[in-house]
């Protein structure tokens, strides 16, 4: 019986239902897929979930890129227009803001840096600025396995190479014909404008004509035609010399005295000068001086911020007078023939800034353009202008000679001739501080 039993059971696990059972069982393999699978689930549930959240902050990579690239470029062009760092990094900031990125907020950190503190551009002398923006990230899914992350973007924008915008001196006077000289320089006179430079639009093959003695020291110079030199004179170029160039814009062309005048009363019937010659102090407002304004005698004149207007007749500076002008534009203007030009000699002391602000916002001394071009405008004798912004005489010859001398940390001469004679100076170290740049549209670049 006992051999029976054990007879059937090896035919039952041989070939019988429990054996094919067991060989069914032994071949399955759906059991040990779900196990892995039910392993790996999480592991590939996170990957899923990191490269999702990888995505968005490659997104707000590209953003942040985005803004900081707008932010220093802007920076840049701000700074080649006002000269003013305070000014590029407020409008660094704005543009930032204006892709949603703003300092301090959200735990977004926008920084502004002139000159950059790494890079190829970290010396002072590129002006450049930097824009470095951080954001921290959202956790989603890669927070199974991420504490914190964030992105950070990075540029730094720079003024070209170009020397577009460094001038500091441009003659207008593009008269065709080889004879025409717009620019001279005798009797011992000294030009120096070793930190900014001369743009000339004649197209004569003596445009600049220096003689007697005479020495320009520029560092860039351009000029349509060319110039020439004699009786032991020099022109002295440090930085870029250009001859044959392209002419360059006026600065200011698109200005018109019309339009800053706008509601004034320009009217003047009996043109009577405003005169002050007896010494002392006096104090004057912004307005209409019909027949010119004229300060003599050691008179001290001081200026109220604003515009004043010189309707024909001139601007008079002499005899030791001191005029104190801050903020202040002074147009020269008229009719017909009768157009203000401007005086000043007899050791006359000028401490003019232009204004900052407004539609003269940088020019310190405006010639109407509508005036004839045979007018003349003269420093001479001694004087000392300190003038901090632009002398804008598009339809004028500016004559200087006998020794005045110009010194503030910008000037910059607009003119339609120039002429300088005996022992004349010039010095000049601007940066563009609020003036529209001479030369060419500055043009800015992303360096980094």
């Amino acid at each position: 019986m006992g051999r029976r039993v054990g007879t059937l059971w090896k035919h039952l696990l041989r070939g019988g239902p429990i054996g094919r059972l067991f060989a069914r069982l032994a071949q399955d393999e759906s059991g040990v897929s779900a196990v892995v699978v039910g392993l790996c689930l999480s592991a590939m549930l996170g990957a899923a979930g990191l490269a999702v959240d990888v995505g968005l902050w490659y997104m707000d990579r590209r953003h942040a890129q985005g803004a900081v690239d707008s932010a220093a470029y802007s920076a840049a062009v701000d700074y080649a227009a006002n000269g003013s760092a305070t000014n590029a990094e407020s409008t660094a900031m704005a543009v930032a803001a204006q892709y949603g990125f703003v300092n301090g907020q959200g735990g977004v950190t926008v920084t502004v840096n002139s000159p950059p503190t790494s890079g190829n551009y970290t010396s002072s002398t590129y002006d450049a600025f930097e824009v470095i923006i951080t954001k921290p990230e959202s956790l989603f899914f890669s927070g199974l396995y991420l504490k914190s992350a964030s992105i950070k973007a990075r540029a730094v924008a720079v003024p070209s190479s170009s020397d577009a915008g460094t001038y500091c001196m441009e003659i207008l006077n593009s008269t065709p014909g080889a004879k025409n000289v717009n620019f001279s320089i005798t009797g011992g006179a000294t030009v120096d404008l070793s930190a900014c430079g001369i743009v000339d639009d004649g197209p004569g093959s003596c445009a600049i004509s220096a003689s007697g003695g005479a020495s320009i020291i520029t560092k860039t110079l351009s000029v349509v035609g060319n110039y020439c030199t004699n009786g032991g004179s020099s022109v002295t170029v440090s930085g870029t010399k250009t001859t044959g160039a392209t002419p360059s814009p006026d600065p200011y062309g698109s200005l018109s005295v019309a339009t800053v005048e706008g509601s004034t009363n320009m009217s003047c019937p009996n043109s009577t000068q405003t005169n002050y010659s007896n010494g002392g102090t006096v104090a004057l407002s912004p307005g209409v001086y019909c027949g010119g304004l004229s300060l003599s005698g050691g008179v001290t004149a001081n200026l109220s911020p604003g515009v004043y207007y010189i309707v024909g007749g001139s601007l008079s500076l002499t005899g030791g007078t001191t005029t104190n002008a801050p903020g202040v534009t002074f147009v020269l203007t008229g009719s017909g023939s009768n157009y203000a030009t401007a005086n000043i000699e007899g050791g006359a002391v000028v401490n003019l800034s232009a204004p900052t602000s407004g539609p003269t916002a940088g020019i310190a001394i405006w010639a109407d353009k509508n005036g004839p071009t045979n007018n003349t405008s003269s420093l001479t004798g001694g004087t000392s202008m300190n003038i901090t912004g632009a002398a804008y005489f598009p339809t004028q010859t500016v004559q200087y000679s006998g020794g005045s001398t110009t010194s503030s940390p910008c000037t910059q001469l607009v003119a339609y001739n120039v002429t300088f004679s005996g022992g004349a100076q010039f010095v000049n170290n601007c940066k563009n501080d609020g003036i529209i740049p001479i030369g060419a549209i500055t043009k800015t670049q992303i360096v980094e």
